[in-house]
């Protein structure tokens, strides 16, 4: 059979033409091996076989549903972008060349599709930093500061090694929170369940079983035996009120005085709230030692980082100390006075500024503040565990017993 096709080439430009194959399958892997990125695929003088855009057709049963845009580039593949583009760097290839290596070895369309777009940019005279500038929900400005910065010192492939590590290590700090989440969150999860299964199930048994009795019931289980009863009677009254509750908490921790809220009260928490305080210093340290290594200015750093902080607290101090340096005064002396930054931390910045050696000191600052975090992640998540389990444990526990006391009382009637 005959096809037509539209295809993106490793230029980005659109191709139009027409292929004789078997089936659409077989279209989409000799595009695919020809280096091109398949967007419509139609059999000729018959309605699309598949198509990139549709919702219907054999392209949406196989998982290509959608025509690869640049903007879906999804910065999980950063790193192992940046990594590349350092190794091939070093070894002397030509960034353009070095784009088109890695548009070979990419499989992810969108991903090859933004390698494409940089390219062209870089082809056409412009320098890496304006290409990656022109992409800032995949390249935030500290990435192409960065990249400036190392273009400019003719230490490109340098400047992409610390990008790399910067974007590994906040990966590692994610994936170690998330994992000390997971569980936290799987064991709430099984004591919901249990609760549901004894409301809905166990507990209406034990109430028909009570009542036939005529047993004097204790006050914990006549409370048990009425929430129950409550919970079942005005099951969809329950289910609205707990939608508008969790809609209503959602709403307002997205809207920007729930979050100034959280942030604010988060950091009152006792160890959690040190630990988000280490975590915060850390990143600002990392990123500020980081730029000025890569020859980026004081305040031009001051100010990236200030636009990549997202807790308000810590983007205000910034925006204070991005202010004195401007006015001739040390950062050290803002710090002093904030409770966000530890003594420890100012001291130590106080002796790189006399010393000008603020990027070195501030990155060996991040390096120790990230494994100390590290650290205590993994001794809280040993802590919660049992904590969690306790306290499961209490409460299906008094659940049990405020069952269990009327039999008791039961038994000793009869006998």
């Amino acid at each position: 059979m005959i096809v037509n096709y539209q295809a993106i080439d490793r230029t980005g430009a659109l191709v139009n033409d027409n292929l004789v194959v078997e089936d659409a399958s077989q279209a989409y892997g000799q595009l695919t091996r020809n280096g091109l990125i398949p967007v419509r695929i139609t059999a000729q003088k018959s309605k699309p076989i598949c198509q990139a855009q549709g919702g219907s057709g054999l392209f949406s049963r196989w998982g290509f549903s959608r025509v690869p845009r640049k903007d879906r580039a999804r910065r999980k593949e950063l790193p192992f972008f940046t990594e590349q583009m350092a190794i091939l760097l070093e070894t002397g290839t030509p960034v353009a060349a070095s784009l088109s290596a890695l548009e070979r070895q990419l499989t992810d369309p969108h991903w090859r599709l933004l390698v494409s777009q940089l390219k062209k940019k870089v082809l056409e005279g412009g320098s890496l930093a304006s290409a990656v500038a022109a992409h800032p929900k995949v390249f935030d400005p500290i990435y192409s500061s960065m990249i400036a910065a190392g273009e400019a010192s003719g230490t490109l492939s340098t400047i992409l090694n610390r990008l790399a590590q910067l974007s590994r290590q906040s990966d590692r700090l994610r994936h170690k929170v998330i994992s000390a989440m997971i569980y936290p969150a799987l064991l709430t999860s099984i004591a919901f369940t249990v609760m549901g299964v004894l409301i809905f199930f166990v507990l209406p048994r034990f109430a028909v079983i009570f009542e036939e009795m005529s047993v004097n019931l204790p006050g914990t289980t006549k409370a048990l035996l009425t929430i129950s009863r409550l919970v079942r009677s005005h099951i969809l009254v329950t289910i609205l009120s707990s939608a508008m509750v969790v809609a209503g908490i959602i709403i307002f921790l997205r809207s920007q005085r729930g979050r100034r809220f959280v942030a604010r009260n988060v950091l009152k928490l006792p160890i959690f709230g040190s630990l988000v305080s280490s975590i915060h210093n850390a990143r600002i340290c990392r990123l500020i030692g980081l730029l000025i290594e890569s020859s980026v200015p004081l305040l031009e750093a001051l100010e990236l980082t200030c636009s990549s902080v997202k807790h308000y607290m810590y983007a205000e101090l910034l925006k204070k100390i991005h202010q004195s340096v401007l006015n001739g005064q040390s950062m050290h002396e803002v710090m002093s006075e904030s409770k966000l930054v530890p003594a420890s931390i100012t001291q130590m910045i106080h002796t790189a500024e006399e010393n000008a050696q603020v990027g070195r000191v501030m990155t060996l600052l991040a390096d120790h503040l990230d494994d100390r975090n590290e650290t205590q992640i993994g001794t809280l998540t040993s802590i919660m565990e049992p904590v969690i389990l306790i306290f499961m444990g209490i409460i299906i526990g008094m659940v049990a017993i405020s069952l269990v006391l009327p039999l008791f009382d039961l038994s000793r009637i009869s006998a």
